[in-house]
């Protein structure tokens, strides 16, 4: 029995990484997720850090701003490179550690989106610099801590062998942890009692807590299992993904809508948030 356990589950993992790199981590979708990346960075930077360095000097926010600046500059030549998807797919391994990192660079755009949005103090209609910190420390224990813990949980996934449910899972993009007992516990103490109890108005703040516990918690998975996905590709070309074959136009217009859609959306709800702070609370 214990012979054969080993085997089953490298069989299984081998599946599930295989799975990974033909649907959640495919390169193919390298172009979309930078492009998330500096959406949310520039909201990050120029709605969000700017405001601090404008009213608060410079400090620790303006190198703050000079960082996520070079870092967009960064983002904006990888997005350049992937323009030619032969190149993409022909340095797989190099273009996968890429996308891993993008993936982290998302995890700290939401991140650092709701330390923004956690921080803004309704009363003077500016952000507080001190709840920044207090929260930005917060954010960066808890997204280190769901990191550490994502990294274990992939260590005894790899020990045990994944499951098949999570391999189809790959393809169906579809996680049960959305609906824990926990996750909607968490949502009713944080986000409902504090409202009641003050009136709604620590609305906004309460919002990007909610958005830094439930991204901080579940997206961090992405960059762990994503980088380890990198290191397999660079082991074994077996991981490796077939380069895609010619998109339809209609395909091409779909995902246009969509990342329409997605600018559409985020500034709308930025909007919103501003609308509620300034003139409703």
């Amino acid at each position: 029995m214990n012979k054969n356990k080993t085997p089953r589950a490298a069989e299984a993992n081998r599946a599930y990484f295989t799975a990974l790199a033909n649907s959640r981590a495919s390169l193919a979708s390298l172009p979309g997720v930078t492009i998330l990346v500096i959406l949310l960075l520039s909201l990050d930077t120029f709605a969000g850090i700017q405001a601090l360095v404008f009213h608060e000097g410079a400090g620790l926010f303006l190198p703050l701003f000079t960082i996520h600046s070079i870092v967009l500059g960064m983002c904006g030549f990888v997005l350049i490179l992937t323009v030619s998807k032969r190149a993409v797919f022909r340095f797989q391994t190099l273009f996968s550690v890429v996308m891993a990192s993008m993936s982290a660079l998302l995890v700290y755009s939401i991140s650092i989106m709701s330390v923004v949005i956690s921080s803004f103090d309704s009363a003077t209609s500016r952000l507080s610099p001190a709840m920044f910190y207090v929260i930005g420390a917060a954010a960066l224990v808890l997204t280190g801590g769901a990191s550490g813990f994502h990294a274990l949980l992939l260590r005894r996934r790899l020990r045990l062998g994944h499951s098949e449910n999570r391999t189809v899972g790959n393809y169906l993009a579809v996680s049960r942890s959305n609906t824990s007992k926990i996750y909607w516990a968490t949502f009713g103490l944080v986000m409902i009692i504090p409202n009641v109890l003050t009136q709604g108005q620590y609305l906004v703040n309460c919002i990007g807590i909610i958005m830094l516990i439930v991204f901080a918690c579940f997206t961090t998975s992405l960059p762990v299992e994503f980088a380890y996905l990198a290191y397999l590709k660079s082991k074994d070309r077996d991981y490796w993904e077939r380069p895609p074959r010619p998109v339809a136009k209609e395909v091409r217009l779909r995902l246009a809508r969509k990342i329409v859609v997605w600018v559409v959306g985020v500034t709308g709800a930025l909007a919103l948030f501003w609308v509620l702070a300034k003139y409703v609370l």
